[in-house]
């Protein structure tokens, strides 16, 4: 039995020799970057076969996966991990502005999830790694109940509790200015009103800073798919 992971095959016997060997496998700890189709750096899915995206005249496409999941690194509930991608931010000041438009239809529950991982370096940004110090996160769900169709954005672990933003917010911002890091969102693309602002001096030194992109589907994704039309950081388009 193979299993295929951020572009490196494994069988039962490598778990086996690492074990005595004196480590531990850890499917989180894979190089970065592991292959690039383009700008993005991309964790690929278990057997590569949960979430795909693609770059094409001047837009980012992102669609769920059938049973993919952004929380771990390895299959848990019945889900598997999926795809993430993922950019690097660098330096104590930036500002990273997306613009982005949604198929979320109602059924089971399904989210996108994008913003800020601050963490440690060659790490895959998952929502659950140990390894984050701090999120940034923004997601765009919906699901069976009324409730779900929501659009939240938390900052944990420092910041759990969801603010609730409208769901016709066209564009995201995310803010650092040394140790402090915010969240504003806009109805039109050019005037935005700060929903989230908190205080990190561990985030702060993180050795790793990322724009990601990832989701979660509980079954059929009904064709969800997450389209970002601009995404700017420090002024600068990088979908060209």
């Amino acid at each position: 039995m193979n299993t295929f992971f951020k572009g490196r095959s494994t069988n039962l016997l490598l778990p086996a020799l690492l074990v005595l060997a004196g480590c531990m496998f850890n499917p989180a700890l894979y190089k970065k970057g592991a292959f690039s189709i383009d700008d993005w750096e991309t964790w690929t899915s278990w057997n590569d076969a949960f979430g795909e995206h693609s770059v094409s005249s001047g837009e980012l496409s992102y669609r769920l996966g059938a049973g993919q999941d952004d929380t771990y690194d390895m299959p848990f509930n019945g889900r598997s991990p999926g795809l993430i991608l993922s950019r690097e931010l660098t330096g104590r000041n930036w500002s990273a502005e997306a613009h982005v438009r949604f198929k979320v239809p109602a059924g089971r529950l399904k989210r996108f999830s994008f913003g800020v991982w601050a963490g440690g370096e060659y790490v895959r940004p998952s929502l659950g790694s140990p390894a984050a110090v701090l999120k940034l996160l923004v997601q765009r769900r919906n699901g069976p109940k009324p409730d779900d169709d929501a659009f939240l954005i938390t900052a944990p672990p420092l910041k759990e509790s969801a603010v609730k933003i409208p769901k016709e917010a066209k564009a995201l911002r995310f803010d650092r200015s040394g140790n402090s890091f915010a969240v504003s969102y806009s109805l039109d693309g050019k005037e935005f009103r700060q929903a989230l602002r908190v205080e990190s001096e561990d985030a702060a030194a993180a050795p790793s800073q990322k724009f990601f992109v990832s989701g979660l589907a509980e079954g059929n994704p009904q064709g969800a798919y997450a389209e970002f039309t601009s995404l700017t950081i420090n002024g600068r388009e990088t979908l060209q």
